[in-house]
């Protein structure tokens, strides 16, 4: 039986609820709880021998690897390490100040977030607690060998290290175990409609998942999102009713009914896992109706809907999400190439270079507030721009578990408007994400869900200010888990490594915070996550990754689906999207926007949805 993830935040890892048994971090007494994708590999792994944890991480670069400390942030005695520490804390102070006006990308503001759901569907760290125990509560042997942050002393693990005691509670394979959980369990009475706490929300004896409903009666002011007539735009949540089910019991109103509870962090991401089990309702009718000879029963239905489902998914992750974000030419390299550069000692690994710098690029994309749909679009009573009529990273969080406010229902002016979020032709400003560069959005220093525990965690407390600022949050990480530096990474790949001036550029807070680091380090190099950034405005203007950026974040892709038996990479037919699903006119998903369409949810210019054909929106759950 897989199991799920409930209470992990944003930044968080997971914990598990048993100690290790042994002080040195053996992956093979790892207790923590993983999905079904991980739970498969798991069981595999153990039979054939190969190894028995929970999925490892590893290091992409192995050469890197072996040459610790000499290509890494130095970490020879404590008062060098404090030292990093205090220069890398500067850093990411000054990466956090305000963000100039213009710094706009010319990617759609939806990209932000797609990278945070792709991220929820292969990692979830499994290293232990971002804080220290309580006053009741010691500090067990894993805590004191998996590197929390907010170690006193700071400390920097070997790679030997990280690898033996860092887990992965997700099988990282891009199969939306996310969305699915275990799958639909076709034999349960019809009374039993709850899912169990390892399940996502499935109609009951159906191939369909469930689907929460928005209000849809007028608030005040505000006016009903189109199409105002579809309820079913939001994530299934637990109703108060639900709460005498003893399945529910640990559960409170509101919380999502998802395999991840993570993507309900904030309205966007909650809204896109929305859009996904539309979109997988939406091919349930589909295959329904163009493959019948395939729907024989539910189950087989929901086999080929979740295949399909899966491959349009992974291939618009490569083709549309990468292309739009990566050095061209990148991937095309990386598709072509057979032998890729990532040869972990464990079959199905992480990289680190991926998970703890690379791919946590979207942070920069964050923008401060958001045109969200026709209530929250920026603009006053008389049409001019007035950023408190905007949606905040503040009302993002409001409405979710995460935040704090879930309920039963979300209000009916907060469904999003995807066609301000994805349309890459739209000049607006606001509708794009911001570019890729060193400076995160206002409020990324100070997280909204972060909220701490008033009797062991005072507001003030250092701690607390720390694990709620996450670009010092992600530069501390990245040294106390042993990644190698920017320029070693760079010239690993051959190239020729970004200069000190351009890695400073203009800013003076950044620039005095690297004078401080390599003060510190005798000019031993640039922690890998703020290369990458400063690559991407370097190199691409901020629109896209830089070289390295790129190599890592393709090279992690396109091996994931390698390794996956079940992916499109891997198809015996060669799959591309002329053999999905298409719209009845014969159009092809080739891009996020069509899955979106598809799957009902976007409202075109003439104020339509795709619907089915008895004329409702497509990706109902058909209740």
């Amino acid at each position: 039986m897989g199991r799920t993830v409930r209470a992990v935040g944003h930044g968080h890892v997971f914990v598990p609820t048993v100690a290790h048994a042994e002080s040195d971090g053996d992956p093979r007494l790892s207790v923590a709880p993983f999905l079904p994708g991980t739970e498969a590999a798991v069981r595999a792994d153990v039979e054939t021998g190969r190894f028995d944890a929970t999925t490892p991480f590893d290091y992409l670069f192995r050469d890197l690897r072996a040459a610790f400390p000499a290509r890494h942030l130095p970490s020879g005695d404590q008062a060098t390490i404090d030292a990093v520490k205090a220069a890398l804390e500067a850093l990411g102070t000054a990466m956090a100040e305000p963000t100039p006006v213009g710094f706009d990308s010319s990617a759609p503001a939806v990209y932000t977030y797609w990278g945070q759901f792709i991220d929820h569907d292969i990692t979830l760290n499994t290293n232990g607690r971002d804080k220290p125990p309580g006053p009741q509560e010691e500090p067990t042997p894993g805590d004191q060998v998996l590197g929390d942050i907010v170690d006193s002393p700071f400390r920097v693990f070997a790679p030997d290290v990280v690898v033996a005691s860092l887990h992965n509670g997700r099988h990282p394979a891009l199969n939306l175990d996310s969305l699915y959980g275990s799958g639909p369990q076709l034999d349960r009475p019809p009374a039993d409609a709850l899912p169990t706490r390892s399940e996502a929300a499935y109609v009951p004896h159906s191939a369909k998942l469930a689907l929460g409903r928005v209000s849809t009666d007028p608030i005040g002011p505000f006016a009903l999102v189109p199409p105002g007539d579809d309820a079913q735009r939001d994530l299934p949540r637990i109703q108060e009713q639900d709460l005498e089910d003893p399945a529910t019991e640990q559960h409170k109103v509101g919380s999502p009914l998802i395999p991840d509870g993570r993507n309900d962090e904030n309205l966007v991401v909650a809204q896109l896992h929305t859009a996904m089990i539309r979109f997988h309702n939406a091919v349930v009718d589909w295959v329904k109706r163009v493959e019948p000879w395939l729907a024989v029963d539910e189950q087989a239905v929901f086999d080929r809907a979740q295949e399909l489902v899966r491959f349009h998914y992974q291939w618009l992750v490569l083709h549309d999400y990468l292309r739009t974000l990566t050095k061209p030419g990148v991937l095309d390299a990386v598709l072509v190439e057979h032998a890729l550069l990532y040869r972990p000692r464990r079959r199905v690994s992480m990289p680190l270079e991926f998970a703890v710098a690379a791919f946590r690029f979207g942070h920069s994309m964050v923008r401060a507030g958001y045109d969200y749909n026709l209530n929250f679009d920026g603009l006053d009573d008389a049409g001019q721009f007035d950023p408190t009529r905007l949606a905040s990273l503040g009302d993002l969080f409001r409405f979710t578990s995460k935040g704090g406010g879930a309920r039963e229902f979300i209000p009916s002016n907060w469904p999003i408007d995807w066609a301000r979020f994805v349309d890459k032709g739209d000049p607006a400003a606001l509708r794009k994400a911001h570019r890729i560069d060193p400076f995160l959005a206002s409020g990324l220093d100070d997280l909204p869900n972060e909220s701490p525990d008033p009797e062991l965690d005072p507001p003030g407390d250092a701690v607390v200010r720390l694990l709620k600022h996450l670009a010092r949050r992600n530069l501390l990480r990245g040294y106390a888990l042993a990644l190698p530096t920017g320029e070693a990474v760079a010239e690993e790949l051959g190239l020729t490594p970004l200069s000190r001036a351009e890695l400073a550029g203009e800013d003076a807070a950044v620039g005095a915070a690297l004078a401080m680091l390599d003060e510190a380090t005798g000019g031993a190099g640039t922690p890998l996550w703020y290369y990458v950034l400063r690559e991407a405005e370097v190199q691409g203007n901020g629109a896209f990754l830089g070289e390295v950026g790129s190599r890592v974040v393709c090279e992690t892709f396109v091996y994931l689906l390698r390794e996956d038996e079940t992916s499109y990479l891997r198809s015996a037919t060669g799959w591309t999207p002329a053999s999905g699903v298409r719209f009845e006119d014969g159009r092809m998903i080739t891009t996020l926007v069509d899955l979106l369409r598809f799957a009902g949810v976007l409202v075109l210019d003439d104020g339509t949805t795709f619907r089915t054909v008895d004329g409702r929106p497509a990706g109902h759950d058909g209740a």
